[in-house]
């Protein structure tokens, strides 16, 4: 991704949407670029939004998913989260 890319997706919601559920992710596979969740709580592509219990967020885009949900390498990063690491994060959806 690019720096404006992330500028864009970290910057401050125009609104804040319309919770789904919180939701713990596992990093997603690194080649698939962007900003992106695969979850079991959206049911149809979209646009929403990460938060992480200390409140950080980022944009992404919303994709139904089966099993464990995953989070995108960038905004993993954006997110300043460990790699490593499981969150638990709300994710709304626009």
């Amino acid at each position: 991704t690019t720096a404006a890319e992330r500028a864009a997706a970290v910057a401050a919601p125009a609104a804040a949407g319309r919770e789904l559920g919180k939701v713990s992710v596992a990093l997603g596979p690194p080649a698939e670029q962007g900003f992106w969740l695969k979850s079991a709580l959206v049911t149809a592509p979209g646009k929403g939004r990460v938060v992480t219990e200390a409140g950080a967020s980022v944009a992404v885009d919303l994709l139904p998913g089966t099993g464990g949900a995953l989070l995108s390498l960038a905004a993993y990063r954006a997110l300043g989260l460990d790699l490593t690491s499981l969150p638990e994060v709300t994710v709304l959806a626009e």
